[in-house]
């Protein structure tokens, strides 16, 4: 390819040939990605059974605290709909 006959058809060809290359290159990192999956998750050799129980206890406590967010952003939502000024959420009650 000379710069100084450069043509339509060699652009066409070139852009698909990047496109290609960009392509092949997420297909790589996905396929990485997915392989991180099957890697142990036990790196230190402590009992699994030992680590899953903590985790469980904080992940119903962070459940917990994200569904009390929602309320919080939802009821200032819509309370700022009604009233011009700021609004401030002082407790949240679960009714049912």
């Amino acid at each position: 390819m000379d710069i100084n006959n450069f043509q339509f058809s060699d652009g066409i060809t070139m852009s698909i040939f990047a496109m290609l290359v960009v392509f092949l290159i997420l297909v790589l990192l996905q396929m990485i990605i997915y392989s991180f999956k099957f890697l142990p998750q036990d790196l230190n050799g402590k009992n699994k059974a030992a680590a899953s129980a903590p985790v469980a206890a904080s992940a119903l406590q962070d459940h917990d605290e994200e569904e009390r967010m929602v309320a919080m952003l939802t009821a200032s939502a819509l309370a700022k709909e009604e009233y011009q000024g700021n609004v401030k959420i002082k407790s949240i009650k679960r009714i049912g």
